[in-house]
């Protein structure tokens, strides 16, 4: 990279910002191809250039700045920046640090809402981790609201192995029948796991959304068409993110910002004019 040497008057050694996705880079690609083109674009017009890293001593030392996302409790990452003096945010929360957010917890009260708004009382999150580990907001705000409605809490977790989506549909396209019409809705995590959700239902013959309904969330291009999901701003957050970086660099004080996010109406829950199904069809 020989613009790594590249100097930015009044900005810092050189006009490179490091970018990190973490431990997940793989079930992060699909939310990645949204973020990066935002971020490399918000980046440029502050006059910077993005790059990914595999955050090396070696690989950050020249850069300006650093991005991280992917975060996991007591990330490491964190604590290597701080100890180089590099200026980071992060998107996701993080205490004591620059962060950006999507409204994880109203995303999952907004998406359990809105199958309680549609009849639905037995409703599932479904989640590849545990609690919601590293989206535990989204699994809150699904408890919120159900608290609120005074319905019972209930938790499916799929694993996430080899990738959300098959796990999901492996899960579900073997999980027993009686258990299975035993609810009428699912919350997802995300919208790959809403995805492989889907997929094992309509497989196994069920329709959708006459028989069960299906959220997911982060409404990804190209994944979420038919789904109803919960959107993330991406293009907010990416600006946010690099109006934060520049604070840091200018070593303003750490502030946290939460971005609201948006239901999609899609095809797999019922839309007010359709009729509202009460009982499950016996189905093979």
């Amino acid at each position: 990279y020989p613009a790594i040497a590249t100097l930015m008057s009044g900005k810092a050694k050189t006009n490179i910002i490091a970018f990190s996705i973490g431990p997940y880079d793989v079930s992060a690609s699909r939310y990645l191809g949204v973020l990066w083109p935002e971020l490399s674009a918000s980046i440029q017009q502050a006059g910077y250039s993005l790059r990914s890293t595999h955050f090396s001593e070696k690989d950050l030392e020249p850069v300006t700045g650093i991005i991280l996302t992917g975060l996991v409790a007591n990330d490491p990452r964190v604590e290597i920046c701080r100890q180089m003096d590099k200026p980071y945010v992060c998107i996701g929360m993080n205490e004591g640090s620059f962060w950006v957010a999507p409204d994880d917890f109203n995303g999952g009260r907004v998406a359990t809402e809105h199958l309680i708004e549609r009849g639905l009382t037995k409703i599932c999150f479904v989640t590849p981790t545990t609690h919601g580990d590293g989206y535990q907001f989204r699994y809150q705000g699904y408890m919120s609201a159900m608290a609120s409605n005074v319905l019972p809490i209930r938790e499916l977790r799929t694993g996430n192995d080899p990738l959300g989506e098959i796990a999901a549909y492996r899960y579900f396209i073997n999980l027993d029948k009686r258990q299975l019409e035993n609810y009428q809705g699912f919350v997802c995590e995300c919208d790959e796991t809403a995805l492989g959700v889907y997929t094992a239902l309509r497989d196994r013959g069920y329709r959708i959304p006459e028989d069960f309904s299906v959220v997911g969330y982060d409404g990804l291009p190209g994944l979420s068409e038919q789904l109803t999901s919960i959107a993330q701003d991406i293009g907010k957050i990416a600006e946010h993110a690099v109006t934060m970086l520049v604070q840091a660099i200018k070593k303003e004080e750490p502030v946290g910002l939460v971005v609201p996010v948006t239901i999609k109406q899609g095809q797999t829950t019922v839309r007010f004019s359709q009729n509202i199904p009460t009982e499950l069809p016996t189905c093979a």
